[in-house]
């Protein structure tokens, strides 16, 4: 019975609900028991735990899965290299790990299946292996799946997969309407926040496919403030590039155009991003190296 991980998803939920301990233990308990709890250094009886999975919006059911199964790390671990994948764009990778992992069946939670099948219906459209249709039938699908826990925002990480699919086969209404959706959702949670970026950069990319400049560049500088307010580089080098790409449609002066370029080499570099470094290089080098005087 893990008892740490326990108190660990305890802490991890209270934070993505932005509450306190005082805030969760109100009406429960002593703030002094649920700091035991996230410690690891007590159980709760089954009445706390179900207060506390109710103040949490979650099942219960979620806690008794963390007490009683030793591979939940094994799990988030899965999360890790799956979004690892899809971060360096290595839909083969993606493609045979998550295929691998559905046919062993093994640990799959329904709500990791789900998760799991999401990438593998993204990695299948970026290989080819299937038209768009049917990867965003599939997806549709996925919507429609009930589950709690591990990702409070997984519906709409499916949701935001199936709005770049159609945006990308020229279906731009139908996907800016569901990036507009989205970001219309009220969710409390940090988590929602930090992904309003990765939402506002693939609105701006649209924008920008639709020659809508103006509106790309608010768009892209609101996804850079985010990224700087919530201290969150895992995109900053992509949404410096989009921001060059619309600067140089906008006939901006060289040296502000080669500034985002630059900003976007850098990020690139740091986050061992070198599959969007070497698209960098080899299409905008020109503006990666010092004016001469």
């Amino acid at each position: 019975m893990n008892q740490v991980r326990l108190g660990m998803e305890i802490r991890k939920w209270r934070k993505i609900r932005k509450m306190t301990q005082k805030q969760l233990a109100d009406g429960i308990c002593n703030q002094s028991e649920i700091s035991r709890l996230e410690k690891g250094d007590s159980y709760p009886s089954i009445d706390t735990l179900q207060a506390i999975s109710v103040k949490l919006r979650l099942p219960l059911s979620y806690f008794f899965e963390v007490l009683i199964h030793d591979d939940f790390e094994a799990k988030e671990k899965m999360l890790d290299d799956v979004k690892s994948f899809s971060s360096k764009k290595d839909y083969e990778g993606l493609y045979r790990y998550t295929q691998e992992l559905l046919n062993n069946g093994r640990f799959l939670h329904p709500e990791l299946k789900t998760y799991l099948e999401s990438y593998y219906y993204v990695s299948l459209y970026y290989l080819k292996k299937h038209d768009y249709r049917y990867c965003v039938t599939e997806l549709y699908r996925l919507t429609d799946v009930e589950v709690i826990g591990m990702d409070v925002l997984l519906k709409t990480r499916i949701k935001n997969a199936i709005a770049i699919i159609l945006a990308e086969n020229s279906k731009h209404e139908e996907g800016m309407k569901i990036f507009k959706e989205i970001l219309q959702e009220q969710v409390a949670a940090e988590e929602y926040d930090k992904m309003r970026i990765t939402i506002l950069y693939n609105v701006g990319k649209t924008q920008f496919v639709l020659k809508e400049y103006q509106e790309a560049l608010s768009t892209t500088d609101e996804a850079i403030g985010l990224s700087i307010k919530y201290r969150d580089m895992s995109i900053l080098g992509q949404l410096h590039y989009q921001r060059a790409q619309i600067l140089e449609e906008l006939g901006s002066p060289f040296g502000e155009i080669q500034s985002s370029y630059q900003k976007a080499r850098f990020f690139f570099e740091l986050l061992g991003l070198d599959y969007y470094k070497k698209i960098l290089e080899t299409k905008k080098g020109e503006y990666l190296n010092p004016v001469q005087a």
